[in-house]
This record gives C-alpha cells, sequence and structure tokens, in this order.
C-alpha cells in the first residue's frame, strides 16, 4: 500500500487493515482506466439513443405527411362526390372517369375547379346526368320500338291478333 498510510497510521497500521481498506477502497471507488472505459461507454450509448431519437423524429415527420396527405384526399373525395351529387350524376365512377382527377388535386381552388369541370362534362355528355334525356332509340340493338305495347309484336308472331 501507500507509504503515506503507514505514515497516517503510525503504530495502528496493520497488514489486515491494509487488506481491509484496499477491499473498501475497491467497492467505493473506481479506477481511472475504469473510468474512463465506462465514459466512453456511456458516450457511446448516448450517441445511439441521439440517432434513433432522430431516426423515430423523421419516422414521426413521415407519418404526419402521410396522414395530412391521406386527410386531403379523402376531403377532396367527399367535395366531387358532394358536387356530383348536386350536378344530379348519374354514375359516379363514370364522371370520375372522364374528369381528370390529378388536374383538380393540384387546382389553386378545387372546389371551383370542379364545378367547372363538372359544367364542362354536362355539356358534354349530357346523359351522365340526371336533367338530360337519354340519348335517342337507334334501330337495330334488340330493344323494342319506344312506344306501343310489348305484347303486341309476340301476338303479331304467333298469328293471335288483338284480343
Amino acid at each position: 500500500m501507500q507509504e503515506w498510510l503507514k505514515e497516517l497510521l503510525g503504530e495502528a497500521y496493520t497488514p489486515q487493515l491494509e487488506e481491509s481498506l484496499t477491499a473498501a477502497l475497491a467497492q467505493r471507488f473506481v479506477n481511472r482506466e475504469e473510468l474512463d472505459a465506462r465514459q466512453a461507454r456511456w458516450k457511446t450509448e448516448l450517441e445511439t439513443a441521439r440517432a434513433q431519437a432522430a431516426d423515430w423524429k423523421q419516422q414521426a415527420e413521415q407519418a404526419r405527411k402521410s396522414a395530412e396527405e391521406q386527410v386531403a384526399a379523402a376531403r377532396f373525395d367527399a367535395a366531387l362526390n358532394t358536387a356530383i351529387g348536386k350536378a344530379g350524376g348519374r354514375s359516379e365512377k363514370a364522371i370520375r372517369a372522364l374528369l381528370d382527377l390529378d388536374g383538380l388535386r393540384t387546382s389553386a381552388d378545387p372546389e371551383g375547379a370542379i364545378a367547372a369541370a363538372l359544367e364542362q362534362l354536362e355539356q358534354e355528355n349530357g346523359y351522365l346526368f340526371g336533367g338530360i334525356t337519354p340519348p335517342p332509340y337507334a334501330a337495330g340493338t334488340g330493344a323494342g320500338a319506344p312506344g306501343g305495347e310489348p305484347d303486341e309484336v309476340l301476338r303479331r308472331a304467333f298469328g293471335l291478333g288483338r284480343v
């Protein structure tokens, strides 16, 4: 042990006292090499934790952006469906297929753009909307002629005439 300990204790110094003192000091204090090793380990753990925190922050930001995009898409779809319903659209699928949805989404005023696009579509394809009469009868399509009794064609075919 250290000479200073012998000088401090004087005649009370014994080898057993030195061993017990060394054991007590080893339990309560850490030597310099072990302290440096622990500090290095803590530093790497701290850097790892900071890197993980940055990764989690980036993932949270991506999740937030994704959620905002999904909400915006749902709002656009709801606005478009409402506008189609107000315009008297017969088939949302058919009307959506004819619209430039990407252009409507990216426009500065989506609601105004939707209304204008539906108005133009109604002028071009009026049969997709409720207020316009259906396309005229085309002969040879397999459907009966408009008007008249449906049974009349069968009666003539079987030679029954009118009853």
